[in-house]
C-alpha cells in the first residue's frame, strides 16, 4: 500500500486500558525512526477506550507526557461497538469515513474477546444459529443492579436452522459474511462444528477501515483459535467471567473476512498458546487480483491459497511475522519466564540475566526475579555484574508507573546498595519516595547508604525519619544509637556513662511463625566496612506500600 509522507499515518489502539502497551509501542517507534522510510514526525499514535477513567489516567501519566507534548501521541474516547468517528483530544481532528489519506494501523490486544459474538453450529451440512436466554440462578434478585449477579448467571441455548444468507444488512459486507458461513457449512458437511463469529470486532474494523478508503493493517492478540479443527463437535460456547465476561476469538473467521474484502491474513499456527497473534491486511477488491467476484477462491482450501498468494506481495511483513510471532512470539516469552519462575526455585544469575536481555530488560521480569538478582549480584563475577549494571538504565527507561505494589525504583536501589554502589542506590531510593511515597524502610536504607559514604549526620537524619514513621522499627533505633555514638567520638564529645546491665534472663523458646503474618524480609548483602558485614538492606512486603492505585485496565 503506497504511503503519502506529507500526510499523517495514524496508529489507533483499541481498548487501550491503562496505557502500558502504548508506552512500549511509542518507545519502539522512537527507536525505529532512523531506519524507517516514513517520516517519524508524521506518525501519530492514538490511544482509545470507552471509559473516561482510563482516558483521564493517560492525560496525567508522567511517562506519556513527552509524547503528548510532541504531538506524536493523541487520545480519544471511542466505543468500538458503536462509534463511527474518533475525535482526537489534543489536535481536535475528527477521524471518520474518508478523512485519512494514508492507510490506518489498528492495534487490538485483548479486546475482540469482549465484543459481540454470534453463535452458530453445523451438523452434517446443516447450519444453525444459536439463540441464548440469560437469567439468574436465583428465583429472585432483590437488587437487579448488583454486580455480583454476573457470577450467578445461567445461559439457556436454542439452535434453529438457517441458510448462509443470514446477514442481510451489513453495509455491503453481506457477500463476505455469506462466504464465511458457507465455508464452515462445507467444512463440517459430514461432521459437527460449533462456531463463534466475532461480529462486533468485524463491524468495528469495517467502520475504522472506512477512514482510509478500506485500507488498513490490523494487529491483534487475544485468547482464541485460528484452526477450524478446534471448532469440531457440538457444544455451547464457554463464557469466561472476570468481573466482565469474554469469549474465545475466532481468528479464522476474521481472516476469512479480510480475504473476502480483498486483503489477506497471517496467522501463527501454534495451537498450544494462550495468546494468539494474527495480522491482517485490508485492501479494496482487485488490489492484488480479480478473484473478488468468484466465491470459489474463498471456500475450502482455496481460501488459504488466496491468502498465500496475496501475502507474497509483502515479503518483509511475512518475514517479520514469522520471526516475531511464529518462531518466538509473545506467548513463548510468557511461557518461558513463567516456567522458569515456577519450575526453578533457584535460577542462576546468568540465566536470569539472559531472560532479562531476551525481554529487553522488562521491569516485570526484573521484579519477578528480584530475589535471585539481589542475592546473587554482590558475590557474582565482575563481568556478570557489569552486564547487570549496563542493563539497569535500560530497565528504568521501560518503567511505566502502574502497579503501586511493584516499587521498581526501590528494588533497583537495593541492587546498587548490594554491589556497594551507593550513589545510584540513593538516586533510586529518592525516586521511590517521589513516585510511590514515603516509607520507613526506604528512609532506613537511605540512612545505610549515607553511612556507607561517611555522611554520619545525614545518615542519622534518615534513621530518625524511619523511626518517626514506625516507632516499633527497632533496626532504626539501634542505628540511631550507633551513629550518635560515632558522631560523639568524631566531635570529641564524651560518651554518656553506661551502667552495668542487669543479668540477662533465660531466653524463651522462639515462637513458631504464624502463617500469613506480614514481615519485613531481608536480603543479606555481605557488606564490608563502613557498614558491618552482618548488616542487611531491607526489603518490604507488598502490604507496606501505600499509594493510590491507578484505574484498572478494562477488558
Amino acid at each position: 500500500m503506497p504511503l503519502d509522507p506529507s500526510e499523517p499515518l495514524y496508529i489507533i489502539e483499541l481498548g487501550t486500558g491503562a496505557g502500558k502497551f502504548s508506552f512500549y509501542m511509542l518507545q519502539c517507534l522512537e527507536e525505529m525512526q532512523s531506519v524507517c522510510d516514513f517520516p517519524f514526525s508524521k506518525i501519530v499514535y492514538v490511544m482509545t477506550d470507552f471509559t473516561e477513567t482510563n482516558f483521564n489516567f493517560w492525560k496525567t501519566h508522567p511517562a506519556l507526557k513527552p509524547y503528548f507534548d510532541s504531538g506524536r501521541l493523541d487520545a480519544a474516547i471511542f466505543n468500538a461497538t458503536e462509534d463511527k468517528s474518533i475525535t482526537l483530544w489534543l489536535s481536535g481532528k475528527v477521524l471518520g469515513p474518508g478523512t485519512t489519506k494514508n492507510p490506518i494501523c489498528v492495534v487490538a490486544n485483548y479486546l475482540f474477546d469482549t465484543l459481540y459474538h454470534d453463535i452458530f453450529q453445523v451438523e452434517n451440512g446443516e447450519l444453525r444459529e444459536g439463540l441464548v436466554s440469560t437469567g439468574s440462578k436465583h428465583a429472585e434478585e432483590p437488587d437487579p443492579l448488583d454486580p455480583e449477579i454476573i457470577n450467578r448467571l445461567e445461559n439457556i441455548y436454542e439452535y434453529r436452522p438457517i441458510t448462509s444468507d443470514y446477514y442481510l444488512e451489513e453495509d455491503g459486507d453481506e457477500k463476505c459474511f455469506r462466504r464465511i458461513l458457507e465455508w464452515y457449512r462445507q467444512y463440517f458437511k459430514t461432521a459437527q462444528g460449533s462456531i463463534l463469529v466475532p461480529i462486533g470486532a468485524l463491524r468495528a474494523i469495517r467502520r475504522l477501515g472506512a477512514f482510509s478508503g478500506g485500507r488498513a493493517i490490523v494487529i491483534s492478540g487475544d485468547k482464541g483459535n485460528n484452526n477450524p479443527e478446534q471448532f469440531t463437535g457440538l457444544s455451547d460456547p464457554h463464557i469466561a467471567l472476570h468481573g466482565s465476561f469474554s469469549l474465545m476469538v475466532n481468528y479464522h473467521a476474521i481472516g476469512a473476512w479480510f480475504t473476502s474484502r480483498g486483503g489477506f491474513a497471517l496467522h501463527n499456527p501454534q495451537e498450544e498458546a494462550s495468546l494468539k497473534v494474527s495480522t491482517f491486511i485490508l485492501s479494496p477488491e482487485s488490489t492484488y487480483d480479480d478473484k473478488g467476484a468468484d466465491d470459489r477462491y474463498f471456500l475450502g482450501s482455496e481460501l488459504e491459497k488466496t491468502d498465500a498468494a496475496r501475502s507474497s506481495n509483502y515479503p518483509n511483513l511475512r518475514r517479520e511475522f514469522t520471526d516475531f510471532a511464529e518462531q518466538f512470539g509473545p506467548n513463548d516469552f510468557f511461557v518461558l519466564q513463567k516456567s522458569m519462575k515456577e519450575e526453578f526455585p533457584n535460577p542462576s544469575l546468568k540465566a536470569v540475566v539472559s531472560l532479562l536481555k531476551l525481554g529487553d530488560w522488562d521491569c516485570d521480569v526484573f521484579f519477578k526475579f528480584k530475589d535471585a538478582i539481589l542475592s546473587g549480584a554482590p558475590n557474582c563475577g565482575q563481568k556478570l555484574r557489569n552486564d547487570l549494571c549496563r542493563g539497569m538504565p535500560r530497565l528504568w527507561e521501560h518503567y511505566y508507573q502502574l502497579d503501586m505494589d511493584k516499587d521498581i525504583a526501590f528494588e533497583i536501589g537495593r541492587f546498587y546498595y548490594g554491589i556497594r554502589d551507593y550513589a545510584p542506590a540513593l538516586k533510586f531510593y529518592e525516586l521511590s519516595v517521589t513516585l510511590i511515597g514515603e516509607h520507613h524502610v526506604t528512609f532506613h536504607n537511605q540512612g545505610l547508604c549515607h553511612y556507607s559514604l561517611g555522611r554520619l549526620d545525614t545518615a542519622l537524619d534518615f534513621f530518625k525519619r524511619a523511626l518517626s514513621m514506625n516507632e516499633k522499627y527497632e533496626k532504626a533505633r539501634s542505628w540511631i544509637e550507633k551513629v550518635e555514638n560515632e558522631i560523639r567520638v568524631r566531635d570529641n564529645v564524651p560518651l554518656p556513662p553506661v551502667s552495668a546491665p542487669p543479668a540477662p534472663a533465660p531466653a524463651p523458646a522462639p515462637a513458631a511463625p504464624v502463617a500469613g503474618d506480614a514481615v519485613n524480609s531481608e536480603v543479606a548483602m555481605s557488606l564490608s566496612t563502613p557498614v558491618p558485614a552482618s548488616e542487611t538492606v531491607e526489603s518490604r512486603t507488598n502490604d507496606e506500600v501505600s499509594a493510590a492505585q491507578p484505574p484498572a485496565s478494562d477488558p
